[in-house]
């Protein structure tokens, strides 16, 4: 004899069926009207900036003795700082998203033209122009404006991830390369001041000596070494194709074998 069918599971499932719908249709309703919620909230909350620290701080005070329990205010504490800590980032998000959108409007060059005037920039001041909206950051991420770096300082600051990514943006465009500490301004009697002719001479005219361990303490991460010139033998020397001038000054344990490895890379001139 065939089973007759429990006439309560069709019941419990069209209901069950219901119910849920019925929950993700007010759920979906309510979304909307949350957000506005929320938004005006926050409107509200924006107002109280114009109000006197002091208003603020003494309502603070007043809503963080409300709460007997250490552990709620403490609690409170650290809600009021992660909310300040989320609206500082959102201020600051949308400033940037402004100053972009105000930049690509008002900003008179074309990228090609930016681009050109920002390969006449020295490498510190591009990185400048590159953090200061993403319309510049985009002109300033093209390899010609990277085709001569110039990285030397007067004390350690650069190190050889710098020096990694400086020459992977700059890619077969790369013309010159500088690295290095150069010796601080010696002033010398006449009217002309001897130029660094070779690598040689540039190394031995430095009093700065790297072997002063206790001056390099805690520099370990601003010190170039010979690994630093690695990069332009990456992608099968790509990197070094156009590369016609390299100046070097005190790189720590520099030698002919790391100097002539990378230099392998580069076509003779």
């Amino acid at each position: 004899m065939a089973k007759r069918p429990c006439p309560f599971s069709s019941i419990s499932f069209s209901s069950v069926t219901t119910t849920t719908n019925a929950t993700t249709t007010t759920s979906s309703s309510r979304q909307p009207n949350m957000s506005h919620q929320v938004d005006n909230l926050l409107q509200t909350f924006l107002d109280l900036a114009d109000s006197p620290a002091l208003f603020i701080d003494l309502s603070f005070e007043r809503l963080l003795d409300s709460f007997p329990c250490d552990a709620d205010q403490s609690l409170l504490i650290d809600r009021a700082l992660k909310l300040g800590s989320i609206l500082l980032e959102a201020g600051k998000r949308s400033a940037r998203k402004r100053s972009s959108k105000h930049n690509s409007l008002t900003w008179a060059l074309p990228p090609d033209i930016t681009i050109k005037v920002f390969s006449m920039l020295d490498t510190q001041s591009l990185c400048y122009a590159a953090a200061t909206c993403s319309m510049f950051n985009k002109c300033a991420m093209d390899p010609l404006c990277y085709a001569n770096i110039d990285l030397t300082t007067v004390v350690p600051k650069v190190n050889n991830a710098v020096v990694s990514t400086m020459i992977q943006r700059a890619g077969k465009s790369l013309q010159s390369l500088k690295l290095g500490i150069v010796p601080g301004p010696t002033v010398y009697p006449g009217p002309c001041q001897p130029l660094v002719s070779s690598i040689r001479n540039s190394v031995d005219a430095s009093n700065f000596s790297w072997n002063d361990k206790k001056s390099r303490q805690g520099k370990e991460s601003s010190i170039l070494t010979r690994s630093c010139l690695n990069p332009l033998r990456g992608d099968s020397g790509a990197a070094g194709t156009l590369l016609r001038r390299l100046q070097l000054y005190n790189i720590e344990r520099m030698d002919n074998t790391s100097l002539c490895g990378a230099l392998s890379a580069c076509p003779s001139p």
